[in-house]
């Protein structure tokens, strides 16, 4: 009988999951479906550096090729992109929406240690809500096609190959036998020439891991063969010609200084995302110094979970934000005339383009305000329930040391080496020109593995019972559902006004017109950031259009623009 109930249970398991699976494909493949081309996947629909289309599998060739030689050696992102925009749109989308899914269950796969995945299908559903709330820039790195096949198509091999490297770690021995040697020597080879910082980090974290594995006198041959095809991977993508030439023109006479600014400004940026799961993982952090205190003879009272009137007074505040974004944003608007009439007016700050910079800051207000509001809402919540006041959080720190948790709990060391792991990730990029927050992509996947870790410990989950547990529920679906319903909409407004003016580019092309005419766009990138537009004026977008169709430009009238 108890065998009947676990194989029901398995198959229960299984079933959910592969519907979450087909969840989020869905979701990401009804945004790349919305999304068109746009900015640098113009340029990469042409021969590298040339006018001339793709139109076959030689002209992908050759078209990767000049790219490594003239601009950068990410040859098989650039090798993918090629071929997908050489295949077709609907088949980028296929692969992209795959892509996505496929990372989020690699790296759901790392937080267990295993590739058991017919049980916590709740579990895989938050390691893809983490994915969808934290990775910085989303629709620059997970729906635009020239962002994606970068950030996300390197994640993905590169999360595929550390996994036997992870699981042997977890087991103390090796998971693959010698028919792995091959597989893994060409899979390492991909993982490596990926993107720079990911790169460097799996050559490092293998060699490293196989180097201990050989201390311990049960190294397998795949290890070093992984790890030297990586190293290989890497040599390919610093050593390109094509790198000196973008580093010439971006990061020539640049010092340390700047180079350290850049690391303040990426990380924090990245921080700014990653604020979910910082807070979970604080209370983890104190529901783990619980324990110990209680084994102490210090035990805590737990908390209920009542709301206050200002639990209330925010959580109405957050509903009419709700309904402020789906009609058109008049709580934004309304504090925007308020400080334009209260602050702005009287100081002089009248100038077109300043008021034009102050309406943009309030594009974005209500999903941001929605956004934060709810976490912190949920994170005050969480913490009544734990008990943990301030005099209760004073009192932990003074009982339980933090290396008595460090050494008490699995879990917390493994988590503590990925968040590690995810920085030393990040510092790799001292080396480069620049440090956009979307380069913390894979640093973010990193941090999203030690998040889910940590939530799938019996002791953390025992302690977010009900109704804590309704809480966190109830808030991560109300994000999930808010964010992806606004990114749909949006995204289907940008679709709908970048069809406009294609069509305006189209018919100056067709009539041999030189330049094309048109009105600026009305939709804003949001504070999350789902969606990736940027108007037809900007220098990339311009020039890779005016070369797709044969132009010469593109002028944006700069008149008055609409909120």
């Amino acid at each position: 009988m108890r065998e009947c109930k676990d194989l029901s249970q398995s198959k229960n398991g299984l079933f959910l999951n592969l519907l979450v699976l087909a969840v989020i494909f869905l979701v990401m493949f009804v945004l790349n479906e919305l999304m068109p081309l746009h900015r640098d996947d113009y340029d990469y629909s042409l021969i590298w550096l040339t006018t001339e289309h793709i139109a076959s599998f030689q002209d992908v060739i050759t078209s990767a090729y000049r790219h490594y030689f003239l601009h950068g050696g990410r040859m098989f992102t650039v090798f993918c992109l090629d071929l997908f925009l050489w295949l077709g749109k609907f088949w980028f989308d296929v692969a992209n929406a795959l892509m996505f899914a496929a990372l989020v269950l690699l790296l759901y796969f790392h937080a267990r240690r295993s590739v058991v995945w017919n049980r916590e299908p709740v579990l895989l559903a938050v390691t893809g809500l983490l994915a969808w709330l934290s990775f910085p820039h989303f629709g620059e790195v997970a729906v635009w096609k020239s962002g994606s096949t970068v950030y996300l198509w390197s994640a993905v091999p590169a999360a595929l190959f550390l996994l036997p490297y992870n699981i042997s770690l977890a087991r103390s021995k090796a998971v693959l036998s010698g028919w792995a040697v091959l597989p893994m020597f060409l899979l390492g080879i991909i993982a490596g020439w990926s993107v720079e910082n990911l790169a460097v980090t799996v050559v490092w974290l293998t060699a490293g891991i196989s180097w201990y594995f050989h201390r311990q006198g049960s190294m397998a041959g795949w290890m070093p063969a992984g790890s030297l095809g990586a190293l290989l991977g890497l040599i390919g993508i610093v050593a390109a010609p094509g790198n000196f030439v973008r580093y010439d023109e971006q990061g020539s006479g640049k010092g340390i200084l700047h180079h350290i600014g850049n690391q303040f400004a990426g990380n924090g940026e990245m921080l700014l995302y990653i604020l979910p799961m910082v807070l979970l993982l604080l209370c983890a952090w104190r529901v783990f110094k619980l324990v110990l205190a209680e084994k102490k003879g210090f035990p805590l009272e737990q908390g209920q979970l009542r709301l206050s009137h200002g639990h209330w007074l925010m959580l109405g505040f957050i509903i009419l934000l709700v309904i402020s974004y789906f009609n058109g944003s008049f709580v934004a608007w309304t504090i925007r005339d308020i400080l334009y009439a209260a602050v702005m007016v009287p100081l002089g700050l009248t100038k077109q383009k300043t008021v034009d910079h102050f309406d943009n800051l309030f594009n974005g207000f209500d999903e941001m305000a929605i956004y934060w509001l709810t976490i912190f809402f949920v994170y005050a919540l969480v913490k009544k329930q734990l008990g943990l006041t301030p005099q209760a959080i004073r009192t932990l720190a003074e009982k339980v040391k933090a290396r008595e948790v460090w050494q008490s709990f699995a879990v917390v060391r493994y988590a503590g080496y990925m968040l590690a792991l995810a920085l030393a990730n990040n510092l790799v990029m001292l080396a480069a020109p620049t440090f956009p927050a979307r380069a913390t992509f894979s640093s973010v996947a990193m941090i999203i593995i030690a998040t889910v870790a940590v939530l799938r410990e019996p002791l953390i989950r025992e302690r977010l019972a009900l109704p804590a547990h309704k809480v966190l529920l109830a808030a991560a679906a109300g994000l999930g559902i808010f964010t992806m319903s606004a990114a749909m909409l949006v995204t289907y407004d940008m679709n709908q006004e970048n069809a406009i003016r294609i069509d305006i580019v189209k018919a100056a092309a067709a009539q041999g017109e030189p330049i094309a005419y048109m009105e600026p766009i009305k939709m804003k990138n949001r504070a999350l950031r789902h969606v990736f537009f940027v108007d037809f004026d900007n220098g990339v977008t311009k020039e890779g259009l005016c070369k797709y169709y044969g132009i010469e430009d593109i002028k944006v009238n700069l008149g008055e623009k609409r909120r």
